[in-house]
């Protein structure tokens, strides 16, 4: 049975169009995606040099606190999605 032409074209447009909730989801995720990659790259840095530095009996132990990235908070999260917003609504 052949699918009247319309029908594809509306059942099409609705799949690609998201509500406005769906897309702050969206930005909310890759916002929390970006800040999960930063502290994991951040992290590794930090547990590298710690490494390197047990290697070579330096004591950075004491001063580790310093050094180890802060886990990013909600809020941190919600400022970052609405950077990734204001470039989407940037019209130029």
């Amino acid at each position: 049975m052949k699918k009247p032409i319309g029908l594809h074209t509306q059942h099409r447009r609705n799949k690609m169009t998201k509500t406005p909730y769906e897309i702050r989801f969206d930005l909310l995720t890759m916002a929390k995606d970006l800040l999960d990659r930063q502290y994991e790259q951040a992290s590794a840095m930090a547990w590298s040099s710690l490494e390197k530095a047990s290697e070579k009996n330096i004591e950075l132990y004491k001063d580790f606190e310093k050094y180890i990235p802060k886990m990013y908070t909600p809020e941190e999260i919600t400022a970052q999605a609405e950077k990734l917003q204001s470039f989407v609504n940037k019209k130029d």
